[in-house]
């Protein structure tokens, strides 16, 4: 009977662990880890910059119906706010509709005569407001540039769709880097009539 609540208690801890303590030296010098986007502020006097990378050792397939895709990837994005600097380690699951692709809502405009359409995100808003990409994310671990753990807020689970704009232009690269690694294509070249 001790026996039996040993394991139980064991596995239960191995659920509720957090990721192993990852630092930045690690992120930017395994190649298991890959750079999908990076930002530095432009606001004066501030040291505003980050990074994000897939661990390409995680991506993995969850769903083929086409044309609807669901992969999955642990996402690490290193965060530097002048003094202060964070990791966040979240699983991401992000579903694919490569009906809604780019260049598919492009083909389609093309079909019917229309030629306005311009698959450049700058030039048709129409096309990546909804670029047929939605994401799942949950933050599992956060730690220190140097691997210590910090504190996370274990009940952020969002759900959103994925939009190529001058805001969010992070998630989409790591949506079409995750894309890439399985189908080596990007998303938004991906055509569906």
């Amino acid at each position: 009977m001790l026996h039996r609540f040993l394991i139980t208690l064991g596995l239960m801890l191995a659920f509720t662990i957090p990721a192993q303590a990852i630092t930045i030296e690690e992120l930017t010098s395994q190649p298991q880890f890959k750079q999908v986007s990076q930002f530095v502020s432009d606001i004066p006097n501030v040291d505003e910059r980050g990074a994000s990378y897939i661990d390409v050792n995680t991506v993995k397939v969850i769903g083929f119906e086409p044309p609807i895709y669901t992969i999955k990837a642990t996402v690490y994005k290193a965060y530097q706010w002048n003094d202060e600097k964070v990791i966040t380690v979240k699983d991401m699951t992000f579903t694919y509709d490569s009906s809604n692709s780019a260049a598919s809502k492009a083909y389609r405009a093309q079909q019917q005569g229309t030629t306005a359409i311009n698959t450049d995100p700058n030039m048709n808003e129409d096309i990546w407001s909804n670029p047929g990409i939605m994401r799942d994310e949950e933050e599992i671990s956060r730690f220190g540039f140097d691997g210590t753990p910090r504190p996370i807020d274990r009940g952020a689970f969002l759900r959103k769709p994925v939009v190529k704009d001058s805001l969010n232009k992070e998630f989409y690269h790591i949506a079409d880097a995750v894309y890439y690694e399985v189908y080596k294509e990007h998303f938004d070249e991906v055509i569906v009539n």
